[in-house]
C-alpha cells in the first residue's frame, strides 16, 4: 500500500468536517481509469466530439459528468452544459429542455437510458446530434447501458448513439483499484478509518462510490470522537458485522433494481 493510503488507513478517528472540495479528474486515480481519462483529454483538446461512457447505478457516472464539466471549462474556457435527465425529464416532457444547446462548445447528457420509454425526448435528442454535427460542437453521453441496449424506438437516433466510440466505466473489482476509491472519498469527506476497518471495507464492502459512501455513513457514528490511542475490538467487531450487513442490503437492492429494468 502507498504512503498516502497507509496514513489514511492508520488514524483512528472518523471525522467530517463537511468540507465540500471541487470536483475534479484526480479523483479518479486508479489505472483503470486512464483510457476514460485519456478520452477527456482528446475531448479536451478537439480530438474528439462524441463520446458514450457506460457504467452502473452507484459507479460514478454523474460525479465524474462533473469533473469533466469543470475540467473542460477550465482547459479550454469555453461553453458547456450539463444535462442530468434524472432531474429533468418528467418535468419537460416535451424535451424542451434540448432547444438551442448547440450553442453551447460540448453538452454532456447524463443519464440517457431515461430516454428509451419518451418518444418526444427520443425526436429531440436525434435532432439535437444532427446540429451538433452541423456546427461541429461535441457532445457526451453517459448510460447505465450501451446503445444498442437501450431499447430506444426510434432506430435513427439508436444508430446515432451507436456510432460514438464508447468506453466503460472500471468495475473496481481489482483491490488496489477500492484502495484508491475509498482514500479518495475519505479524503474528500476529510475522514479517517482505523486500519483494520479500512481493509475491511476494501476486501468486504462494496466494489461502487454510492454503496461505500452509503456503508461509511453507517459505521461514522462508532468512530466519531474516540480517541486515538485505543478503539474497543467490541467497536471493531461492530463496525464490521455493520459493513457485512449493509453491503447485504445493497447487492439485494441493486439485483431488485436490475430486475424491475
Amino acid at each position: 500500500m502507498s504512503k498516502t493510503l497507509q496514513d489514511s488507513a492508520s488514524n483512528f478517528d472518523l471525522i467530517n468536517l463537511d468540507l465540500r472540495p471541487e470536483i475534479t479528474l484526480g479523483d479518479f486515480q486508479s489505472a483503470s481509469f486512464r483510457p476514460i481519462l485519456e478520452a477527456i483529454t482528446k475531448l479536451s483538446d478537439g480530438k474528439l466530439h462524441e463520446l458514450f461512457i457506460v457504467g452502473d447505478r452507484g459507479f460514478g457516472k454523474t460525479h465524474l459528468a462533473n469533473a469533466i464539466y469543470n475540467e473542460y471549462t477550465r482547459h479550454t474556457g469555453k461553453m458547456v452544459i450539463n444535462l442530468n435527465l434524472s432531474e429533468i425529464i418528467e418535468q419537460d416532457p416535451h424535451a424542451e429542455s434540448l432547444v438551442g444547446l448547440e450553442l453551447f462548445d460540448l453538452i454532456i447528457i447524463d443519464d440517457l437510458q431515461l430516454v428509451r420509454h419518451k418518444q418526444e425526448w427520443q425526436e429531440g435528442l436525434f435532432h439535437l446530434i444532427n446540429r451538433i454535427r452541423e456546427h461541429r460542437k461535441q457532445i457526451l453521453y453517459f448510460a447505465t447501458m450501451p446503445a444498442r441496449e437501450l431499447q430506444i424506438s426510434l432506430l435513427d437516433l439508436q444508430t446515432r448513439l451507436s456510432l460514438a466510440p464508447m468506453l466503460t466505466l472500471p468495475d473496481n473489482n481489482d483491490v488496489e483499484d477500492r484502495r484508491i476509491l475509498i482514500n479518495t472519498i475519505l479524503k474528500k469527506k476529510n475522514w479517517r478509518l482505523p486500519a483494520e476497518i479500512f481493509e475491511y471495507l476494501v476486501i468486504e464492502g462494496p466494489h461502487n462510490a454510492g454503496g461505500i459512501i452509503s456503508v461509511l455513513e453507517f459505521i461514522k457514528p462508532l468512530f466519531t470522537k474516540l480517541s486515538r490511542v485505543q478503539i474497543p475490538k467490541k467497536t471493531i467487531n461492530e463496525a464490521k458485522e455493520i459493513i457485512l450487513r449493509e453491503t447485504f442490503m445493497l447487492e439485494i437492492a441493486d439485483n431488485v433494481v436490475t430486475t424491475e429494468y
